[in-house]
């Protein structure tokens, strides 16, 4: 009951949001921002994981008047405070899980179900410094608590096409997050042969990313990311964890419209 209240209360204030930009003025060309492409990332096979895999994904972010958006990071959503340089918005994403197929060091783990995710997100920026922070929870499927993302970032444009932007990021999980993901049950313990292991909330992650962009004209360019991430705390402890360093490297083509 509690979930269902939380998805219609996210889409009502979307939609409240959305209403008010097309109430304001009529639509026009400017107001949209529309990209689409294609991404690579190479990264662990799980969060915890020594073996890495090549994944594509498409690359979408559409924006309509810095109000209304839909992006992987954040989701589809609206700010509902958009005002001197400060953000309050609130998103629908999606989680994949986890599956006992990614790799064989999960194996007699078990699934973890992926789902829909209330998102609510809280943007500062500083002149080029930007301050973020995201809550996430899931909210059908399986339950997995909530996690919230701290990230410090800084834009630096190093030539007329290029950008970069530097940034650290850390993690807050809850308690049911922590055990979903890096805790060991007894049965699960006798099915796979390692120890059993209660994961408590905490920070479980600090990292280091940077992300370059680079025009190649109007409409055509080209992005570049790579990140480290450390587990720390009891995410580091588990026995579900093989490296607690965590690498990414990324890149991606797109159009903009």
């Amino acid at each position: 009951m509690y979930r269902n209240f939380f998805i219609v209360f996210l889409i009502g204030l979307s939609f409240i949001a959305f209403e008010g930009t097309l109430i304001a003025a009529p639509l026009q060309g400017e107001d949209w921002s529309i990209r689409v492409g294609a991404l690579g990332i190479y990264k662990p096979d799980y969060e915890g994981s020594d073996d890495y895999e090549l994944k594509g994904f498409p690359l979408i972010d559409i924006t309509l008047r810095d109000t209304f958006f839909l992006n992987a990071p954040k989701g589809l959503g609206a700010y509902v405070w958009n005002r001197n340089d400060f953000k309050l918005g609130i998103a629908i994403g999606y989680t994949f899980g986890r599956d006992e197929d990614d790799s064989s060091d999960l194996r007699g783990l078990g699934n973890i179900d992926g789902g829909a995710t209330a998102n609510v997100l809280f943007e500062w920026a500083i002149g080029d410094v930007a301050l973020d922070a995201r809550y996430e929870e899931q909210i059908t499927g399986q339950d997995t608590g909530f996690q919230v993302h701290f990230g410090l970032g800084y834009d630096l444009r190093i030539a007329e096409k290029t950008n970069l932007k530097p940034s650290i990021k850390t993690t807050y999980a809850s308690s049911d997050y922590m055990e979903e993901y890096f805790g060991v049950s007894p049965s699960q313990s006798t099915r796979s042969g390692m120890s059993a292991y209660d994961a408590a909330s905490g920070f479980k992650s600090l990292g280091f990313h940077i992300m370059a962009t680079y025009k190649l004209d109007q409409h055509w360019g080209i992005q570049a990311g790579a990140g480290y991430d450390r587990l720390v705390g009891e995410a580091a402890d588990s026995p579900v964890v093989k490296d607690e360093n965590q690498y990414r490297v990324s890149i991606g083509l797109s159009y903009k419209f």
